[in-house]
């Protein structure tokens, strides 16, 4: 659980075997869905989705900022 703009939200970060890659879903304290940044292993690109198009910047920039620490693949170190 996090808090942004004086709410809680709880973020869930799973894979989508379906849509080869992976996701960061934010879900306001209601349970409703904020939005959805989705890292596609296809296209080794990010895509955001908001379910609530009036969604403070701040947990915007929140989400942006997990997805891109948390949803592209690390590169193996070889040594």
């Amino acid at each position: 659980m996090v808090e942004l703009a004086g709410r809680n939200y709880d973020a869930i970060i799973g894979s989508d075997v379906q849509r080869d890659g992976m996701y960061l879903e934010l879900l306001d304290q209601d349970g409703r869905v904020v939005g959805e940044i989705f890292y596609s292993d296809v296209a080794g690109k990010m895509t955001v989705t908001l379910s609530q198009p009036q969604a403070p910047l701040d947990v915007v920039e929140w989400m942006i900022a997990t997805a891109k620490i948390r949803l592209p693949p690390t590169e193996a170190v070889v040594g």
